[in-house]
């Protein structure tokens, strides 16, 4: 009975064993990253799928590139998001969790259908802040322009769109819907022409440990094809019909930036 006794107290301690709390480093930009409530779309995904695989997760909020030192130095476990980066020490690469779309969005009123970045000149244009860097040479040459402007505030954006003071705005699908619709899910967004002008960006997480990143990217496939997969993009964006068009990319897209 003795050792009955001992075995069944032991139990939470083996069962406990493979269980860990892992520390996600991340930094704010919604809907992606939200430092206030530790959610977000890349954040919620990775840590479902960490959760499947019995873990638990924490968050430390800081500038991504300090995120990366803290995982290579193995302060952090987890760190997301991460761009066009291979395996080395201390830092291995997922699967794609999310793509980053840029996109360059009018009114459907407008009327306006251009080819190329290069049609944007001439016309008024509005993105944020550091645009040019991201998107080639010819976006640079557009930015010259006099109706071209910056802002800080990306949630401003979208309603400056809307209300048509600028026949352009320039961002990431993700972020320009996620603040159009900040206050009402269901809001209409037939009202614009998404030109896709700009390759997406496939987003990834980086793991301190190589094992746990296998173990994560067999657990994300089937994840991927779930129902709360998808639902983790309505809850930011709202309705199903916006979110399934903007979690199957095609897989012949060319991933590389001008």
């Amino acid at each position: 009975m003795r050792l009955i006794m001992v075995f069944i107290l032991s139990l939470p301690l083996i069962c406990s064993v493979d269980a860990r709390e892992l520390v996600i480093a991340s930094s704010e930009g919604p809907p992606h990253m939200i430092d206030d409530t530790h959610h977000g779309i890349d954040l919620d995904i990775v840590e479902a799928v960490l959760r499947r695989l019995g873990h638990d997760v924490s968050y430390e909020f800081m500038g991504l590139k300090r995120a990366h030192r803290e995982l290579k130095l193995g302060r952090v476990d987890v760190t997301a998001p991460v761009f066009m980066q291979a395996d080395s020490d201390g830092s291995y690469i997922s699967d794609s969790i999310v793509l980053y779309q840029p996109m360059v969005f009018s009114l459907k009123a407008s009327g306006l259908n251009p080819a190329t970045i290069a049609d944007l000149q001439g016309h008024s244009l509005l993105t944020f802040q550091g645009a040019p860097g991201y998107f080639g040479e010819e976006f640079e040459q557009v930015a010259k322009g006099n109706s071209y402007q910056e802002l800080t505030d990306m949630g401003a954006i979208a309603e400056l769109l809307t209300k048509g003071r600028y026949e352009y705005a320039v961002l990431d699908k993700y972020i320009f819907y996620y603040y159009y619709r900040l206050n009402d899910k269901r809001r209409d967004v037939s009202i614009f022409t998404e030109h896709k002008l700009i390759p997406p960006v496939p987003a990834s997480s980086a793991f301190h440990d190589a094992t746990l990143r296998d173990e994560f990217n067999r657990e994300l496939k089937l994840f991927m094809e779930s129902q709360e997969y998808k639902q983790i993009f309505e809850r930011y964006l709202g309705s199903a019909q916006l979110t399934n068009e903007l979690v199957e990319p095609d897989s012949d897209v060319d991933f590389r930036l001008n």
